[in-house]
């Protein structure tokens, strides 16, 4: 007899809710992602959407979309959606703040910064929004937990200071960096600091980092929608439980559909923009 409705909830959860390979047969050559779509609103509380750039010959660099804050023209907010691959998140948080600041010292090495220092670089956790359930006893405790901690998506705040070229302005920066639905989501925000307190900057770009990086999304669309979970056959339930909505959790973050007529796409029109991605299945095979 199952112990909680919830362990009866995950058991039921594997066996309906995911694709999975035929037996016995050889999958077909169909890339992990196919194609992606990246959408961002046109409006998202206060920040309206004022442009997105994608160059198809540069898929690997992704999309861009700027954002502006109603009665703050001081300062622009761009976020940048690009392939990431499957991995476990403090893995590719890691791997991508190290790209940042090979960025960055691009940028010093081009002389489009001087002075560039980096102030704090900490931890960035966005919040869910998702209620929990109310446990009924130990197991259920043990089984929201693990949802909540396996969907809980942390990123990396790096502060900057540095003087913009060719008229060297000093200017306060921010990135953000976080990584959902197999892509990197990067937020930059940076203001002249005449224009501007720092206080002030950074709340407002931690604002946007809160608002902009849940609102915008990418769908997938590919071989990724298939899921194998893993469980060790000694377990006992309860720990099998955990196991099984901790990889669930993690595989539904993917937002992976096996067809667009099962992704739940907007329509097209003028409350979004959106940026198809196509991959061949040489271009991105199992991450």
């Amino acid at each position: 007899m199952f112990r909680s409705y919830l362990l009866l909830g995950c058991i039921l959860l594997l066996a309906t809710g995911l694709p999975a390979h035929a037996a016995g047969k050889k999958a077909a050559a169909r890339p992990y992602v196919e194609t992606s779509y990246l959408v961002a609103p046109r409006q998202v509380g206060e920040f309206e959407l004022e442009d997105a750039s994608f160059d198809p010959g540069q898929k690997y660099s992704g999309a861009g979309f700027r954002y502006a804050l109603k009665d703050h023209q001081e300062i622009r907010f761009d976020v940048y959606v690009y392939p990431a691959g499957r991995m476990p998140q403090a893995n590719a948080v890691e791997a991508g703040m190290a790209a940042f600041r090979e960025d960055l010292k691009h940028a010093v090495a081009a002389g489009s910064y001087t002075q560039l220092q980096e102030l704090q670089d900490n931890d960035f956790p966005l919040q869910t929004g998702a209620p929990r359930a109310t446990p009924a006893n130990d197991i259920d405790a043990a089984v929201i937990k693990a949802q909540a901690d396996a969907g809980q998506i942390t990123g990396r705040k790096l502060q900057l200071r540095m003087n913009l070229q060719p008229r060297d302005w000093p200017m306060y920066s921010s990135g953000y960096l976080f990584y959902k639905q197999l892509y990197y989501f990067k937020l930059r925000a940076s203001a002249a600091q005449e224009r501007i307190p720092q206080a002030a900057f950074d709340a407002l770009a931690d604002r946007a980092a809160r608002e902009l990086i849940p609102a915008v999304q990418v769908t997938n669309i590919g071989d990724c929608a298939n899921a194998t979970i893993t469980l060790s056959p000694d377990a006992a339930p309860e720990a099998g439980a955990v196991a099984m909505i901790q990889q669930l959790t993690v595989h539904q973050g993917y937002n992976c559909h096996a067809s667009t007529d099962k992704a739940g796409l907007p329509a097209p029109g003028a409350d979004s923009e959106m940026v198809r991605i196509s991959y061949t299945a040489d271009e991105w095979k199992s991450q």
